[in-house]
C-alpha cells in the first residue's frame, strides 16, 4: 500500500510525504519534494493500492498505557472486542490492560484465562499487567512472568491481593521482584484514610454543602496520593542505596493517574535529583481538562479514582503539560454499565470510558494552537515506546510498524456518547466541542476504523 499527499511532523516541521507500507512495516518514507523518487516508487510498486490522503496529517498510532478492558465476569461492562474496537476507532493502536478484573488477574490460572479470552478478540495490540499474588508468592510470580506480562499493578487503597502495601517489608519485596526479573511495577498511589476521618468528611459534606464531586475528592484527598508517592520514593531510593545496585538493576516504578500538584511536584523533584532512577508517571486527560466543579446531568458520570480535583489542580497540571514537563498520558478507560452509574452516589462505581474522548479532546487543543503537535506525539506514542521498550512502535519512520492515525480538521461538533463503540455510553465530556475528525487508523498497514473487519490485534508478550 502507498499513502500519498500525507503530512507528518518531521524535524519539528510538517512535511509532505509518500509512504510505502509492506508486510505491515513502513518500508519507504519519501519527502514529497523528492519527485523523482516518488515517481520511481510508484512505477516500481504500480500494483500496490494507492490512497490519496488529501493533505491530511498522520501521527503515530496512540499508545495508551492505562486501560481496563474488563471481560471475564465483567463482560456486561466491556469485552475485549468492544473495548479494542472503541480504541481502534479512536486512533489508539496499543494499550496496557489492568488486572482488577473479576476474578482478579493475580494468579497464573486467572492471567492465562484472561489472555485466552483475548485470543482472536483484539482489534488492537494489548499488553497485559498482572496483579501480585496473595502473599507475594514468588513461584506464582515467576510463572505469571512466563506468560509474558509487562509488569504488575498494586492498589494500596483497595488491594486485589491479601497484602498490606503500607508495610515497608512488603513494598521492598516488589522492588526486589522488579529488580531481579527486570519487570515494571505500576502503582495506584493512595494511602488509605481511617474510618474516623471518613466519617468526619461525610458529616462535613452535609453540614457545609460540598458539591458531590468535591466530597468524593475529600474522601480520597490529594494528601493521600502524595503520602503514598512519598513513601514509595523513599523506599525506592533506600532499596537502591542499601543494595548498592547498578543502573541496569534498578527497579522500575510507574505511578498511574497522578491527579494533584503535591504528588506531581514530589515526583518531578525526585526525578530531577535522580535522573537515572527508573521512575515515571502518567496524567489522565480528565485530570488535565476537567475539575470537580463540572456540572453534569448525572454526577456519577464524573465519579472516578483518583477523583477530579479542584480547578487550581487541573490548571496546574495542564500548564505543566503545555510546558512539556509531563511525559505520559493514560486514559484510565474504565467502563461501567448505565445501571451501575444510576445507583446512589456512594454505591456507584468509579470510572468512565476514556478511549473515544482522549484524541478528540487533546488533539482539539492542538487544533486550537494551545498544545503543540510535537508535544502530543511525544506523550502519546514516542515516550511510552521508549520507556517500556515497545519495539517498532511510536514513530513514523522506516522500519517501524505502520501504526498510523490520520486526522482531519472539520467544522466544530459535539462529542456524543451515543456514538461510542464502547459498551459504556456515557461520559463527563458529553457535549464537549471539537474540531477533530479521526479519518483513518491503521494497525500494521490495515485500516481498523471500519466496520466488518477481522480482529488482527495481538497479545503482546515480553
Amino acid at each position: 500500500m502507498i499513502l500519498t499527499n500525507l503530512r507528518i511532523l518531521k524535524n519539528g516541521k510538517l512535511r509532505d510525504v509518500t509512504i510505502l507500507i509492506r508486510d505491515g512495516i513502513i518500508d519507504k518514507l519519501i519527502i514529497s519534494d523528492s519527485s523523482a523518487k516518488i515517481t520511481e516508487l510508484r512505477e516500481k510498486y504500480k500494483n500496490e493500492n494507492i490512497i490519496d490522503c488529501l493533505g491530511k496529517i498522520a501521527i503515530p498510532g496512540i499508545i495508551d498505557i492505562h486501560s481496563h478492558l474488563r471481560d471475564l465476569h465483567q463482560s456486561d461492562k466491556e469485552t475485549f472486542l468492544t473495548g479494542t474496537n472503541a480504541a481502534a476507532f479512536s486512533g489508539i493502536t496499543t494499550v496496557f490492560n489492568m488486572p482488577n478484573t473479576k476474578p482478579p488477574a493475580n494468579t497464573v490460572e486467572n492471567v492465562q484465562k484472561w489472555m485466552d479470552y483475548a485470543e482472536n478478540s483484539l482489534y488492537i495490540d494489548v499488553y497485559f499487567i498482572a496483579g501480585i499474588p496473595d502473599g507475594i508468592n514468588i513461584i506464582e510470580i515467576e510463572n505469571i512472568l512466563k506468560l509474558g506480562v509487562i509488569g504488575f499493578k498494586i492498589y494500596p487503597h483497595s488491594p486485589i491481593c491479601n497484602v498490606d502495601w503500607m508495610n515497608p517489608e512488603n513494598f521492598k519485596k516488589i522492588l526486589e521482584i522488579s529488580s531481579k526479573y527486570n519487570t515494571h511495577i505500576f502503582i495506584h498511589a493512595e494511602w488509605p484514610i481511617d474510618q474516623n476521618e471518613k466519617e468526619k468528611i461525610k458529616k462535613n459534606y452535609f453540614s457545609e454543602g460540598y458539591t458531590i464531586l468535591k466530597y468524593h475528592s475529600n474522601l480520597h484527598p490529594p494528601k493521600s496520593e502524595a503520602k503514598f508517592v512519598s513513601y514509595a520514593l523513599e523506599n525506592y531510593k533506600f532499596f537502591i542505596l542499601d543494595k548498592n545496585l547498578k543502573k541496569k538493576e534498578f527497579p522500575s516504578l510507574h505511578f498511574c493517574h497522578i491527579s494533584c500538584e503535591e504528588s506531581y511536584k514530589l515526583l518531578r523533584e525526585f526525578k530531577g535529583q535522580n535522573p537515572d532512577f527508573k521512575i515515571s508517571f502518567e496524567v489522565t486527560p480528565h485530570h488535565l481538562l476537567l475539575s470537580n466543579e463540572i456540572i453534569l446531568n448525572n454526577f456519577n458520570f464524573g465519579k472516578v479514582l483518583p477523583p477530579l480535583r479542584d480547578k487550581s489542580s487541573q490548571k496546574f497540571l495542564y500548564n505543566e503539560l503545555r510546558s512539556k514537563n509531563i511525559q505520559f498520558i493514560g486514559t484510565d478507560h474504565a467502563p461501567h454499565t448505565l445501571k451501575e452509574k444510576d445507583l446512589p452516589f456512594n454505591s456507584a462505581p468509579s470510572g468512565f470510558p476514556g478511549f473515544e474522548t482522549y484524541p478528540l479532546t487533546m488533539l482539539n487543543k492542538v487544533c486550537q494552537y494551545d498544545l503543540s503537535l510535537e508535544n502530543f506525539i511525544r506523550i502519546s506514542s514516542w515516550n511510552p515506546s521508549i520507556r517500556f521498550n515497545l519495539k517498532e512502535k511510536g514513530l513514523i519512520e522506516e522500519g517501524y510498524e505502520a501504526n498510523l492515525l490520520i486526522i482531519d480538521k472539520i467544522s466544530e461538533y459535539s462529542i456524543s456518547s451515543e456514538t461510542f463503540k464502547s459498551k459504556a455510553k456515557f461520559s463527563p465530556f458529553e457535549g464537549f466541542k471539537t474540531f477533530v475528525q479521526i479519518w483513518k487508523v491503521f494497525l500494521r498497514g490495515k485500516q481498523i476504523n471500519v466496520k466488518n473487519k477481522s480482529p488482527m490485534g495481538r497479545i503482546m508478550v515480553v
